[in-house]
């Protein structure tokens, strides 16, 4: 079954690398290496920066929900699970249940990881449904008023998939299903101690009980959001393709829904460019140069995740190494 699915996302991240190979053709390889090329490696760096700081303040609202861990320890996983879900992750939710395993390898137990990791992915959804909207503001201003109803639906369907993440959380039998799924992912990515019961129905039920927390962690996710405006913004600015805070703000918002939406594609392959060009083009920009600020996100998504990913299997191999070294030999 598991092997099916997994054949299933690659035919699928298959076809949204070729929906992606298109629409670069057809903007034309020259004009988008032309953008990137403006961007240079210190336009790069500087959007990496802003992304380090979108991470830390994900990070400080994993922190508010996960109890008994420090921030270094949720930043160092909370970097992991991106890392593993923008590079690695064929199968969905694969970089969650990383960034719950690499949280319990820095000290937190199973459960707490675990629950911590469903409780801040349902917050993290609902900020970006509130971000979506605030994103689609600025956009309804520049299509036509024939217009506006199909974006409208269209982004309603979108957030839809993003919301029941936050919504079906709060299922017991929900969290009781999720939590065999987990069992079964962390078994095929060959992770130690996967069939261990998490307790994750009553945990999560739990923290979602303690709402100031569960409001900070909104706010700070939000904040976070906002910070992927900002590179992109950045971005614009390096290739000589400006845009205002708001159209930023609407391109960067939108094609994040539609990865929300098509969260089965794996890596967003084809759908985070489509998206680009389609929003790009309402905006003014040219497929070129929408296509290549997708490119310097994803440029920056494997400058940041590849190094996280290294670090994790470094500490997945250590910790095989300790439990071999401290069993106990038997006397003669």
């Amino acid at each position: 079954m598991l092997a099916s699915t997994r054949l299933g996302l690659a035919i699928v991240a298959a076809l949204g690398v070729g929906v992606t190979a298109v629409l670069a053709s057809h903007a034309g390889l020259g004009a988008i290496y032309a953008a990137l090329d403006d961007v240079g490696w210190l336009g790069l760096a500087w959007v990496c920066m802003l992304q380090l700081g979108s991470l830390m303040l994900c990070a400080a609202a994993w922190k508010v929900v996960a109890d008994h861990t420090n921030f270094l320890s949720c930043l160092t996983a909370r970097c992991i699970r991106d890392g593993v879900s923008n590079l690695a992750g064929i199968i969905p939710v694969a970089g969650e249940v990383a960034g719950a395993r690499a949280l319990a390898l820095l000290g937190a137990s199973a459960g707490v990881a675990a629950a911590s990791t469903v409780v801040d992915l349902a917050i993290e959804s609902l900020s970006q449904a509130i971000y979506t909207i605030i994103g689609l503001l600025p956009f309804l201003f520049l299509v036509g008023r024939d217009e506006v109803t199909q974006w409208l639906i269209a982004i309603a369907v979108a957030i839809m998939p993003i919301c029941a993440a936050f919504i079906v959380t709060r299922r017991r039998s929900a969290l009781e299903a999720a939590e065999r799924i987990i069992i079964r992912i962390a078994r095929a990515m060959g992770l130690a101690q996967a069939g261990s019961q998490l307790g994750l129905a009553w945990r999560v039920l739990d923290l979602y009980q303690r709402r100031r927390r569960i409001w900070l962690a909104v706010l700070l996710h939000l904040a976070g959001w906002f910070m992927g405006a900002v590179q992109v913004w950045a971005a614009a600015q390096a290739m000589d393709r400006p845009l205002t805070p708001g159209e930023a703000l609407a391109i960067e918002s939108l094609a994040y829904a539609a990865r929300g939406a098509f969260f089965f594609v794996p890596w967003g392959a084809g759908v985070q460019e489509g998206a680009f060009v389609l929003v790009g083009a309402v905006l003014g920009i040219d497929a070129a140069g929408a296509i290549a600020l997708s490119l310097v996100l994803r440029a920056r998504d494997i400058l940041i995740g590849v190094p996280a990913i290294i670090v994790w299997y470094t500490a997945e191999g250590w910790q095989r190494w300790l439990k071999r070294v401290r069993i106990p030999t038997r006397k003669p």
